[in-house]
């Protein structure tokens, strides 16, 4: 039940503005809400994750126009299911002196990214957004963002000492 407080984090910061900063673009938003979700994926594992990325996506679905499951769903729960993935390899074949450093720095940033680059793939597929919004969108949103999951993530996780494994 460690994971409930994220759970309930991720719903608030999902459904509602307190997750997405307002910015000038095509991605609308600078996103907070996938920090929960990628600590869950670090802190409890990667079934958490997907749990958490699942409710941040309905949450986003939710709140965010067009309201399109795929484009708002599907990279979210993949967002705390890689986050713990790659957490997870980077403990298991990791230096075990920088395994939870380099872990969760690296798992904040797939999830983060994945979750980035998730919704700029099928927007463009789906025509929601011009390819050419493409590489901005990385570059201004997504950069911040992975930043951000990095700055949140590794110090749980450090002092958190996520358990091998996991």
């Amino acid at each position: 039940m460690a994971w409930l407080p994220l759970g309930v984090l991720t719903v608030l910061l999902g459904a509602t503005p307190l997750g997405y900063l307002p910015v000038p673009g095509t991605a609308q938003f600078l996103t907070i809400a996938h920090i929960p979700v990628v600590l869950g994926g670090v802190l409890c594992g990667p079934l958490i994750g997907l749990v958490l990325g699942t409710l941040f996506g309905i949450g986003n679905c939710w709140y965010v126009y067009p309201h399109n499951p795929l484009v708002q769903i599907l990279p979210r729960i993949l967002c705390g299911l890689v986050a713990g993935i790659v957490f997870a390899a980077a403990r298991r074949y990791g230096h075990p002196h920088a395994q939870i450093t380099i872990g969760s720095l690296s798992a904040a940033l797939a999830g983060s990214l994945s979750n980035t680059l998730g919704v700029t793939i099928i927007s463009v597929v789906k025509g929601l957004m011009p390819a050419s919004e493409v590489m901005p969108v990385i570059l201004f949103h997504g950069a911040p963002e992975a930043f951000l999951a990095v700055l949140v993530t590794l110090p749980f996780a450090v002092t958190r000492g996520a358990p091998p494994g996991r």
